[in-house]
């Protein structure tokens, strides 16, 4: 299937699931940490099965990630024997399934966010480089480093780095209401403010007409936050292995903590709430 090279913005190779009738129910997953589960690093055949055998119930399903859409495609190929209905990357970029189930990207939508973004970078990169520069100087204890295509997104080396960074990230997020922090286990992005995991999935939801209670939305990491405060009327959940941050928010807004890692549990649960 990788015969050729991803490139974001452009269809990704491979094909979805048929699909037929109305789309009545959506499944938003993040990937890292929820989809791919962290203790076996796949993603459960069992998964797939589930999402044949609800089809006909109306349900589509995709990835929502902070990954860009090269990145993402080197682990989906591998382990998936269909492509999602959409794909959200980047927090922002949106791709959706035509009736012959190849994933077509939102060329308004993507071209807006991209021209935006572009001048995000153009503003807020020097901020941030002069601020990294302070900040590296105070903490030379954390190893870190600007990602090679992005100078608003910043790498740490592992998790609990970035956690030890992430008030001063929030900090200077704060001083530009412009700007949104999209943090995600040890990754950082500093974006538009108008654009999110959430904004992203209304934006599907909304082409496919599906109402926001019937739409379930797992995820491990920060920037799923952006998701559950932007469409609270859907089912949000999260894995075990969340973030503490995370499951602590969902418990305390109406939200679910699965007791197992992945996303099996959970998403029974929504079905048999909703559907089954």
């Amino acid at each position: 299937m990788m015969n050729r090279e991803v490139k974001e913005l452009s269809p990704p190779p491979g094909l979805a699931a048929p699909f037929a009738g109305e789309c009545r129910y959506l499944i938003s997953l993040d990937f890292d940490g929820t989809l791919l589960c962290e203790e076996t690093h796949r993603i459960p055949p069992a998964f797939f099965e589930m999402m044949q055998q609800w089809r006909a119930y109306g349900v589509r399903w995709g990835i929502n990630t902070g990954r860009s859409l090269p990145y993402l495609m080197q682990d989906v190929h591998p382990r998936a024997p269909f492509l999602p209905d959409f794909i959200c990357t980047c927090e922002r970029y949106v791709y959706m399934a035509d009736e012959a189930g190849c994933l077509v990207p939102d060329a308004a939508h993507n071209e807006q966010c991209a021209a935006i973004n572009a001048a995000v970078r153009a503003r807020f990169a020097p901020v941030l480089q002069l601020n990294m520069q302070h900040l590296a100087l105070l903490h030379p204890e954390w190893e870190w480093e600007f990602a090679a295509d992005d100078p608003l997104s910043i790498e740490a080396v592992d998790a609990a780095t970035m956690d030890a960074m992430a008030p001063d990230m929030n900090r200077l997020a704060a001083t530009d209401d412009t700007i949104s922090l999209q943090r995600a286990g040890r990754y950082l992005r500093f974006a538009d403010a108008r654009f999110n995991k959430g904004t992203a999935l209304l934006y599907v939801a909304q082409r496919w007409r599906v109402p926001v209670s019937r739409i379930a939305i797992l995820g491990d990491g920060h920037n799923d936050l952006h998701a559950f405060q932007t469409l609270p009327e859907a089912f949000c959940a999260a894995p075990a292995t969340a973030h503490p941050e995370v499951c602590a928010w969902l418990r305390a807004h109406g939200g679910y903590v699965s007791p197992e890692s992945g996303v099996l549990q959970a998403l029974r649960l929504w079905a048999e709430r909703s559907f089954l």
